[in-house]
C-alpha cells in the first residue's frame, strides 16, 4: 500500500463532470479500491475551507472564492501549499497525482520543502495545441501559443513523470520535454458491460433511427453533422439526431437547426446528469463523437462502445490507435464520408449489431480498475 495525494483544481462531487474530472475521480476510487491510500485535495462549492470523505477517502476542499475562472485558478493554487502541509500531518505521501498544469509550481516548492514525494502530472490535453485550433493565424495567437508551449515545457520539467491518455500526446510530450511519459488510457466502469440489467429498454415503435451525441456544445464540433442532416433525411427519413450536452454553442446550434429545418429530427436535451446519460445511449442505435481537438481519443467513446453501441468517429491519428474501420467503428474524415456511414448503419441492422457487439467485448480490456493496475505497476519503479 503506497499513499497517494490526488490534486484538482475542480469540484469532485461536481454534478456535471467534465471528462478530466471523471478520469481524475476514476482513478482515484479505482486506486483506492486496489488497498492504496487516496488523499483528495479539489476545489470547494463554497467560499469556506472544509474536509470531508469522497468514497471512504479524506479530502480537503479549498475554498471557492471567485466565479470567475482565472481568479478562482489563482485562488486554488496561492492556498494548495498550506493544505499539502495539513494533510501530511497524517503521513508522509509517496506520489503526489496533479491534473492542473498551475498547481505545479506549489506541489514542486512542497516537495523541496520536505523533501519527499514522486511528482505525476496527468495530462488528458495539451493546451497549446488546442487553444489555437479554430483561430485564424495572426502575430498574437503565434505569440500566444509560443508563451503557453514554454510554460508547458518549463512545469512540466519539473515533475518526475507524466502520464497521458494516448500515444500521439507521448509524441508530442517527448518531443518537448525530457521527462518519463506512459500512455494510461481512460476507461470504463465495469458495470457498464452489464447495462443490459439496468437501462430502460428502447422503444420499439417509434420507427426512429437515433444518432446520440454527447458533450459540450463548442469547438463547431457539431457543424459537419448538422449540415449533413438535411441530404441523410432525404435518403432516410427516419434518422433524428439526440444531441446531450450544454455550452456555448448551444443557441448557434439551435438556431442553424431551424434554419436547415430539422426541427421534426433533431433535439436539444440541454444538461444530463452523468448517472442519466447512459439511458438515453441505451436507446440509441448509432453514437457519434467528433475529434475537435485532433490529437485527443474523446472518453465518451469507451463509453458507447461498452455499451455495445456502433460508434462512427472522425479518422485521426489518435482515433485509429484504437478504432479499426469497419472493426469496431465506422471512421469518416469528410462530410461526405459521414454522411455515407451514417447511411451505411442506419440502413443495415445487422453491421450496427456487429460493430456494437466487437466494441462491447473490447471494452473488458478498458476497466478503470485495470488502468489503476497500470499505474501501480509505473508506481512500483519510483517508490520501489
Amino acid at each position: 500500500m503506497i499513499r497517494i495525494c490526488m490534486i484538482t483544481h475542480d469540484q469532485i462531487e461536481r454534478k456535471n463532470p467534465r471528462a478530466d474530472l471523471i478520469r481524475f475521480s476514476s482513478l482515484g476510487e479505482s486506486l483506492s479500491k486496489a488497498s492504496n491510500e487516496i488523499v483528495f485535495i479539489t476545489l470547494n462549492d463554497k467560499g469556506r475551507y472544509e474536509e470531508g470523505y469522497y468514497e471512504g477517502s479524506k479530502v480537503y476542499k479549498i475554498p471557492l472564492l471567485s466565479k470567475i475562472k482565472g481568479i478562482q485558478l489563482i485562488c486554488f493554487c496561492f492556498f494548495l501549499l498550506p493544505v499539502l502541509f495539513k494533510a501530511k500531518r497524517r503521513g508522509p505521501f509517496e506520489i503526489i497525482f496533479v491534473n492542473s498544469i498551475l498547481s505545479v509550481p506549489s506541489v514542486v516548492i512542497f516537495r523541496w520543502l520536505v523533501r519527499h514525494g514522486v511528482i505525476q502530472f496527468d495530462l488528458m490535453g495539451i493546451l497549446s495545441e488546442e487553444m489555437f485550433l479554430k483561430k485564424s493565424k495572426t502575430i498574437w495567437t503565434r505569440t500566444a501559443q509560443k508563451i503557453l508551449i514554454f510554460l508547458e515545457k518549463l512545469f512540466l520539467s519539473r515533475v518526475d513523470f507524466i502520464t497521458t491518455i494516448n500515444e500521439r500526446h507521448k509524441q508530442i510530450i517527448q518531443s518537448r520535454v525530457k521527462r518519463p511519459v506512459y500512455v494510461v488510457r481512460d476507461g470504463v466502469r465495469e458495470e457498464l458491460l452489464r447495462q443490459s440489467l439496468n437501462f430502460r429498454e428502447r422503444e420499439k415503435d417509434t420507427g426512429k433511427i437515433v444518432i446520440i451525441f454527447v458533450g459540450q456544445l463548442n469547438h463547431f464540433r457539431l457543424d459537419a453533422l448538422l449540415k449533413a442532416m438535411p441530404d441523410l433525411i432525404v435518403e432516410s427519413a427516419h434518422l433524428y439526431l439526440q444531441i446531450l450536452g450544454s455550452g456555448p454553442q448551444l443557441d448557434r446550434y439551435r438556431r442553424m437547426t431551424s434554419r436547415l429545418g430539422l426541427e421534426g429530427n433533431v433535439s436539444f436535451e440541454g444538461y444530463v446528469s452523468h448517472e442519466e446519460i447512459f439511458d438515453y445511449i441505451a436507446r440509441a442505435d448509432i453514437a457519434y463523437s467528433d475529434d475537435w481537438s485532433v490529437n485527443g481519443f474523446p472518453m465518451k467513446i469507451f463509453e458507447y462502445m461498452a455499451m455495445g453501441k456502433p460508434v462512427i468517429a472522425e479518422d485521426t491519428e489518435s482515433i485509429r490507435e484504437l478504432l479499426i474501420d469497419r472493426v469496431n467503428a465506422l471512421l469518416y474524415r469528410n462530410e461526405e464520408e459521414l454522411k455515407m456511414k451514417i447511411l451505411e448503419l442506419a440502413r443495415d441492422e445487422e453491421l450496427r449489431k456487429k460493430i456494437g457487439d466487437y466494441g462491447k467485448r473490447m471494452m473488458k480490456d478498458h476497466l478503470w480498475e485495470m488502468r489503476a493496475k497500470a499505474l501501480s505497476s509505473i508506481y512500483s519503479k519510483y517508490t520501489g
